[in-house]
């Protein structure tokens, strides 16, 4: 038979027992809580062409749509459209990491959003529309390798998105050190 201090104990562990179940519900949620908020774009500013954002002033360079019967190298099945985006950056301070984890993806007013193609995809586009040119690198590439304070940079990125979409699209950036900030730009096709 357990001694009065032995049933003591169990009891007080019983009872505190609700209390280190809170406690360790209350962290995980706490770190849950900062993890969405470390990978989700929660407060989405328009940008005006030269917004600095990310130590870097941006402006939307070119906005492409594919697809629509008025570029006859590439067609889609049913109502999918390719969509190009240019953004162009002059880094006006030390860049550094603060670009990493780089996010540039398409959103329209009704909440949906699309991420770009991977990059060999993205690559053999690129080739087939222009054979000549150069691919541009994306916004991952770009990330590993800034541009350094005062220089300048193209990324471009390639979307497969519904017909229905396009005239409502808008490109949104953002960056691990920026995140739960973003920035949009409207990307006005027609």
């Amino acid at each position: 038979m357990a001694s009065r201090r032995e049933r003591r104990f169990w009891w007080a562990s019983l009872a505190s027992l609700p209390v280190l179940l809170a406690a360790n519900y209350a962290i995980d949620a706490w770190r849950n809580a900062e993890d969405y908020v470390g990978r989700n774009e929660l407060r989405v500013s328009g940008s005006v062409d030269g917004q600095t954002y990310a130590k870097a002033s941006w402006t939307l360079n070119q906005a492409r749509l594919i697809g629509d019967g008025r570029d006859g190298k590439i067609t889609f099945p049913g109502q999918m459209r390719l969509v190009v985006v240019r953004l162009a950056a002059k880094a006006e301070d030390d860049v550094g990491q603060s670009w990493t984890q780089c996010s540039l993806t398409l959103t329209d007013p009704k909440g949906r959003r699309w991420q770009p193609l991977n990059f060999i995809l993205s690559n053999d586009l690129s080739r087939d529309l222009d054979p000549k040119a150069t691919p541009i690198d994306g916004c991952d590439a770009i990330s590993r390798q800034p541009p350094a304070k005062g220089a300048s940079t193209i990324m471009e990125e390639k979307f497969v998105v519904p017909a229905d979409a396009v005239p409502s699209l808008s490109a949104q950036l953002s960056f691990a050190s920026t995140r739960p900030d973003a920035i949009s730009f409207p990307l006005r096709l027609n």
